[in-house]
């Protein structure tokens, strides 16, 4: 066989194999996430309890850090009860709130009627009215549908609350046993170290993540709420949990967190400059908080590209509803340190990354430790 052919038959071996290997790295991702679709039920409690539990372990840590007299046991204790306490006091929010709206719900009517005949004095249609509409499209039964459904979820909530609280507890029993089962998983010390530097990665991007998050979302929302009561808004107090929670939402999140409040104030409102004058505050908040402080605080710590937040908001909202839009960017995060670790789809994390670098050690540097194969 001359050197020629046998260059030839090397390269088509190779292309082979490289082609081989797309397809099988294709139809695992595919796998992939019709298993996590068809289990979302299981797995997506179970994801939202690890975060809860990274949530609490972080809290307590950093109080067991203030000083060498405060023990762990304690900061752990005083940190479950905190989250438990605001988890349980939001709930009650959001029932009391949907108490007040139906108890008012004869003046919203009446407003919705007003802002209907004002739209149809303007434009010239002389059969809208709530009236009208709400005999053609049932818009108060559905409503008051809505409103039982609501209820039906805020009850699911409370049975998923005690779900992913046991799961929280048993994470917190196994979580002194992990090191030892890092040794018997990765009995080569290399590959061990390695294993131990993804999982500090990942889970020091998540910490910081959901810290800045909640600082932000803090700021933000204590900033509404004093808008929103300065100003007069009905239910002030659940609004602003509203906008606290939504903040976690990337991008699509702060949009909802000023427009839910805004709408709700123009069917209360009567005058329109104090609509705008809300829509001014909260806006405000948003963009000076968001744009100012949030990229400071937040750093490299996620290094996402923007359209691949995008992206994955909507395939993780796709694929485990609310729960994944909460939890998008961390589990795309993840996903990207992974697929850093193995030469077949490193170049999928670069793609991910926003800098080209999906960094292992957040020193700037690339990592020249990969796993062989996958």
């Amino acid at each position: 066989m001359s050197v020629v052919t046998w260059h030839k038959a090397e390269m088509m071996i190779t292309t082979n194999d490289t082609t081989i290997r797309a397809t099988l790295l294709f139809l695992a991702g595919m796998a992939l996430i019709a298993l996590l679709y068809l289990t979302r039920d299981l797995l997506a409690p179970f994801a939202l309890a690890i975060f809860v539990w990274l949530i609490i372990d972080a809290f307590a840590r950093w109080m067991d850090n203030l000083s060498p007299k405060f023990p762990y046991w304690l900061a752990l204790t005083i940190a479950v009860l905190t989250v438990v306490g605001l988890m349980v006091g939001f709930i009650f929010v959001i029932v009391d709130t949907v108490g007040d709206v139906v108890k008012e719900s004869d003046k919203y009517e009446t407003r919705l009627t007003e802002i209907f005949s004002w739209v149809a004095d303007k434009t010239g249609q002389q059969n809208m009215s709530f009236a009208t509409l709400n005999e053609n499209f049932k818009i108060t039964e559905k409503i008051r549908g809505g409103l039982g459904t609501f209820a039906a979820t805020v009850q699911g909530v409370l049975s998923e609350f005690f779900l992913i609280a046991l799961y929280v507890v048993f994470l917190f029993a196994a979580q002194s046993s992990f090191p030892k089962k890092m040794d018997h998983l990765f009995p080569d010390l290399k590959r061990r170290s390695q294993a131990s530097k993804v999982g500090t990665r990942i889970r020091l991007s998540i910490e910081k993540y959901l810290s800045v998050q909640t600082i932000i979302s803090l700021m933000q929302t204590i900033v509404s709420y004093i808008g929103m009561t300065a100003l007069g808004l009905d239910n002030a107090l659940f609004w602003a949990l509203v906008i606290f929670v939504l903040n976690y939402i990337p991008i699509v999140g702060g949009l909802a967190a000023v427009a839910l409040p805004v709408l709700f104030a123009m069917v209360q409102f009567d005058s329109a400059g104090r609509v705008a004058t809300l829509a001014a505050v909260l806006f405000g908040a948003q963009f000076v908080i968001g744009n100012t402080i949030q990229p400071k605080m937040m750093g490299d710590s996620m290094n996402l590209s923007a359209l691949v937040v995008i992206l994955a908001l909507s395939v993780w909202g796709a694929l485990w509803g609310g729960v994944g839009a909460f939890l998008s960017a961390p589990l795309t995060v993840i996903i990207m340190i992974v697929l850093a670790q193995f030469p077949t789809t490193h170049w999928i994390a670069v793609l991910l990354s926003a800098d080209g670098n999906p960094d292992m050690d957040g020193d700037g540097n690339p990592d020249s430790d990969t796993i062989a194969s996958m």
